[in-house]
């Protein structure tokens, strides 16, 4: 039976946690992080006194509309490690349930080892990007390919291919499986 180190999984939470903290550091504060949109439209904040407008994240990430700013990058990323935050608990619950089968304890270790390489590639491939000048950039990894979002107004062709190259370097997947997209910040 393959089992998970527990230095592993603490270190999957210190990473998560240091994401996590830098991301409030980025944004100058949790304010900046959280803001409340409910249905799409602007919610007034009870209790605030001031009454001012406060926007919600959504629970789909289909439903965002990139405004354009920072928030798309500092947004998704909150959403994808609040999802994998909680299949990495709902996973690591059927490991230590003595109530599951041993062939659904496997699978479960083996999607958190799964998971775990899935983030270690997003934070390669997102951190390459980034060393190449671009403020931002997300990963997004799909069955059949992975798709790159850009902080930037535009790409040239040969910028598309470097971004193309470092990705499916990390992801194993051909260039011509990875779409590449940008969103401006400014």
């Amino acid at each position: 039976m393959m089992r998970v180190p527990k230095s592993a999984a603490y270190f999957v939470l210190v990473v998560l946690l240091a994401a996590a903290v830098y991301m409030v550091y980025i944004a100058d504060g949790v304010g900046q992080l959280l803001p409340v949109r409910q249905g799409g439209e602007m919610q007034e904040e009870q209790g605030n006194g001031e009454g001012e407008d406060v926007e919600t994240i959504g629970q789909d990430p289909a439903d965002w509309v990139p405004n354009g700013g920072k928030e798309f990058f500092v947004e998704y990323r909150l959403e994808r490690e609040r999802v994998r935050s909680q299949e990495l608990d709902l996973l690591q619950q059927m490991v230590n349930n003595p109530n599951v089968t041993e062939e659904s304890k496997k699978s479960a270790e083996a999607r958190i080892l799964e998971l775990q390489a899935l983030m270690e590639t997003e934070l390669l491939v997102e951190n390459a990007i980034k060393a190449q000048g671009y403020e931002n950039a997300i990963l997004i990894v799909q069955q059949d390919g992975a798709i790159v979002i850009v902080d930037a107004p535009e790409l040239s062709s040969a910028e598309i291919r470097l971004i193309a190259q470092i990705a499916a370097q990390s992801t194993g997947f051909r260039a011509s499986q990875i779409s590449i997209s940008c969103q401006s910040s400014k």
